[in-house]
């Protein structure tokens, strides 16, 4: 080989050098793209945060979203093109997950609040996509490696990028999903029997909700699952009005009409529980002695972690409890192949929701001192979850339900007579008494 020939293969080893590549098109494109991406995340989190949310409460996203951004921004001129690719398609793939969630919101409600850089965020995160389809065209047949070596590298690269898209871009992207769903519009109330009521959760955020007073005597806190708000709580409250329950349903914080940051995980929901129940306490044809609660999902993980807390929810159903931290679903399922991807997910709803998970449900269950339904459906991870729940309990005063054939939190359809018999008898019993 000669001499001009080795320093080729050695200056292609070597990648690009910063000073060949600062001023392509491609690094001016891509530092174009991530910098409308930096100024949708520094928007969100400082200009139009959303009411109720503090100046520093989204500080980490936007410091981690810079950080990130302008690394890349540096270290891009340097990187060989199958990894100019893959950085540019991992942002770009992001910033198209969050802007277009700003797009949907347009399409439905109108522009508010950041929409407009979360549009701009979406057309540029179509850019870094299609630039990361571009890099490698252009780029072909560059190096010295042969034909046969080239392909090998290329159907090499489809389940590599594949496998590192599974454990980077989706959990991160679900992550998003989980801390910026759009709030839906709540509508009018049940019947006029309902009342629309404000308070606030024990850190301040201004909460609203519909509140039905009571017509034997006890009261039920429903709180609705993560995502959702007030509305998916309704056909529970109903069920409990008919048994002359008086019922207090409100949107969790970042939901509906309630201020604060939006969690599906519901992080921070059991500060709205203190709220909620404080309400309650203070109502005067409200018996304190005798308000329970019924939770559905997310909800239902919230209430576990206020009945561990607190004496005086005196009873609580949980429909459909399963992880409400990684630390739960690590418990559950030990270390697989699938950790890294949660992990991920988690670690991602800690960053750009500035709010972190309670103490582990199986560690709060063991401190309920009041009366505990559990209810799971199917014999998949939720049902699992529950007798983990239930087993984890002891003596304590729990009990599990499982019923194989519903949907998650759809046993009041799928088993609608059965569902009511069995949740009222269980507040029956746990608080005419009181």
């Amino acid at each position: 080989m000669t001499t001009t020939a080795v320093r080729k293969r050695a200056a292609w080893r070597a990648g690009p050098t910063r000073s060949a590549t600062r001023r392509t098109p491609e690094t001016a494109v891509f530092g174009a793209a991530i910098a409308v991406a930096l100024l949708h995340a520094l928007d969100d989190a400082f200009l139009h945060r959303g009411p109720g949310v503090g100046l520093g409460q989204h500080a980490l996203a936007a410091a981690v979203s810079l950080v990130l951004g302008l690394g890349a921004i540096y270290a891009f001129p340097s990187l060989r093109p199958a990894a100019r690719a893959a950085v540019a398609f991992f942002f770009g793939a992001l910033a198209v997950v969050n802007g277009g969630l700003h797009v949907k919101h347009i399409a439905a409600q109108g522009a508010a609040a950041s929409d407009l850089t979360g549009a701009l965020a979406l057309g540029a995160g179509v850019v870094l996509i299609a630039l990361a389809a571009t890099i490698p065209w252009r780029h072909r047949g560059e190096g010295t490696a042969g034909p046969r070596r080239r392909w090998a590298c290329r159907i090499a690269a489809v389940p590599a990028g594949l496998l590192l898209a599974l454990f980077t871009v989706v959990p991160i992207g679900m992550a998003i999903t989980e801390t910026h769903k759009f709030r839906e519009p709540i509508g009018a109330p049940p019947s006029a029997d309902y009342r629309e009521v404000a308070f606030d959760a024990s850190d301040g955020v201004h909460l609203s909700g519909w509140y039905r007073p009571t017509r034997n005597g006890a009261t039920i806190l429903v709180v609705h699952g993560g995502g959702g708000d007030r509305t998916g709580a309704v056909a529970h409250a109903k069920l409990l009005v008919r048994h002359g329950y008086g019922v207090l349903l409100h949107d969790a914080r970042g939901r509906g009409k309630s201020e604060g940051t939006q969690n599906s995980f519901g992080w921070g929901w059991t500060k709205d529980v203190d709220g909620a129940l404080r309400f309650l306490k203070d109502r005067p044809e409200v018996d304190p002695e005798r308000i329970g609660g019924l939770g559905l999902s997310t909800g239902a993980d919230a209430l576990i972690q206020s009945a561990g807390e607190r004496t005086d929810l005196h009873a609580v159903v949980a429909d459909g409890a399963a992880a409400e931290s990684f630390e739960d679903w690590r418990r559950l399922q030990g270390i697989t192949a699938m950790t890294p991807f949660f992990a991920a997910e988690f670690a991602t709803v800690r960053i750009t929701s500035g709010a972190k998970s309670g103490p582990p449900l199986e560690d709060m269950i063991k401190r309920v001192s009041r009366p505990l339904l559990l209810v799971s459906a199917g014999r998949d991870e939720e049902y699992k979850f529950n007798v983990k729940y239930d087993r984890a309990a002891g003596s304590r005063p729990v009990e599990h339900w499982n019923l194989p054939d519903a949907g998650h939190t759809a046993a009041i359809r799928d088993a609608g007579p059965q569902y009511e018999q069995r949740v009222t008898a269980f507040f029956d019993a746990a608080l005419e008494g009181r």
